[in-house]
């Protein structure tokens, strides 16, 4: 993120804080000991429109707190702590609303069929780069389990996957809702998944790593759509191995006959320390961190599936990831097309919904994008698309660049 990012507010409401606070204080006090202060709203006024706007998507949506956390660290002392109290007072918390929103995007077609999957279940990596998987060919065996579960009848491990993004709080919007790179309209305007799966009877559950705990008064923006689910539940742990026992929690007190369940694991995400166990380094002792945490994902993936085994013989879970990973660096740096390559993993009882199934979303470049997750969930769901909107949709593989950009798969894909 740049250190030219300074922008706090626009500028009515700047200019309507200042108008009030100066009146009050001339009401209230004498007006000299005011003029310091109002010489700190005039210099931070100045500074905000003087300055690079390259964060100016930022503050639309409504990350104020986020940018004057910057301004705090670039200019200590009154101006940055005056600058963060200012931008916490003038947060409207746009993604706190719990309202369900009524409308549908316009290529879902109503009303939807009966749902035939009673247990559909959406397990979403962190930081995950395919490359790093032993199912998609790498020398080490990170993913032994992955590679037997997703080549069982009814499984698909797809190859040339990639995320719309590459950071989480853009990825899960753009998987969990209408959301598009160009525009967040449709995050507010049209209903999610999890509001789509519960208008369908489904009952709704997110399940989510205590890495993944989603902090504050849920004011992200995948946040926003969590918040629309029946159940949210965190694990106590760490290591996302954990989350078997609270998927197990789940299945077993709750006797709904459909449930949509999303799965946030903590995965492959820095530092990566966090993210294995002994476990982890008994099976692959001469491997970077990085690939332990994949082998930790892999014995996750093999949990969870046992659970969902147990407990159901009508299922659809999918895996993937959120994005991918510049190893040993992170992601949301640059254009490094590391950070889009992800699995795509899927395994079915329903033959309805097979490999070609799948297939069906892959775009004319051969990719399988990280957009059309919302299309895919929304046929498991029951729900019908417009063919002319998913054509053109699938066939316009763009992705979501760290700085705000939108680009063309593959012009990212041939800069490596």
């Amino acid at each position: 993120m740049s250190k030219q990012v300074l922008i706090i507010a626009g500028p009515a409401f700047i200019a309507t804080f200042l108008i009030l606070f100066i009146l009050r204080k001339a009401i209230t006090v004498k007006f000299r000991p005011v003029i310091p202060l109002i010489l700190y709203l005039i210099l931070l006024f100045f500074i905000v429109f003087s300055q690079n706007l390259a964060e100016k998507s930022e503050i639309e949506r409504g990350n104020y707190k986020t940018t004057a956390e910057i301004v705090r660290r670039i200019y200590p002392a009154a101006l940055g702590n005056l600058s963060y109290l200012f931008a916490s007072y003038a947060s409207t918390d746009i993604y706190s609303n719990t309202n369900e929103i009524e409308k549908f995007n316009q290529a879902v077609i109503l009303p939807p069929n009966k749902p035939d999957n009673d247990l559909i279940v959406f397990i979403m990596g962190e930081s995950s780069l395919v490359s790093r998987y032993s199912a998609y060919g790498y020398h080490q065996q990170t993913t032994p389990f992955m590679s037997n579960i997703f080549s069982q009848n009814g499984g698909c491990i797809i190859p040339n996957s990639h995320s719309a993004a590459a950071l989480t709080r853009d990825s899960i919007p753009m998987t969990l809702s209408f959301n598009v790179p160009e525009s967040n309209d449709n995050l507010f305007d049209n209903k999610s998944i999890i509001e789509m799966a519960k208008f369908n009877h489904y009952k709704t559950y997110w399940l989510a790593s205590a890495g993944q705990r989603i902090q504050g008064t849920f004011n992200t923006k995948f946040g926003f759509i969590a918040r629309k689910s029946d159940v949210i539940t965190f694990s106590e742990d760490l290591l996302d191995v954990s989350l078997s026992q609270l998927l197990e929690d789940t299945l077993q007190k709750d006797n709904s006959p459909k449930k949509f369940i999303f799965v946030h694991l903590r995965g492959s995400h820095q530092p990566y320390t966090n993210g294995y166990d002994e476990i982890d380094k008994l099976a692959l002792p001469d491997v970077e961190e990085y690939d332990l945490t994949i082998h930790h994902t892999d014995r996750t993936i093999k949990a969870l599936y046992d659970v969902i085994n147990k407990y159901s013989n009508n299922y659809t879970v999918i895996y993937t990831s959120d994005h991918g990973e510049i190893v040993n660096v992170g992601h949301g740096i640059g254009d490094n097309v590391d950070q889009f390559l992800i699995p795509f993993m899927f395994i079915s009882t329903n033959q309805r919904y097979n490999c070609q199934f799948i297939e069906s979303f892959r775009g004319q470049d051969g990719y399988l994008s990280g957009l059309m997750n919302k299309y895919i969930l929304s046929n498991l769901l029951g729900y019908e698309i417009d063919p002319t909107i998913l054509n053109k949709e699938k066939n316009n593989d763009r992705v979501f660049m760290p700085n705000n950009s939108v680009m063309p798969f593959l012009e990212v894909l041939n800069k490596r």
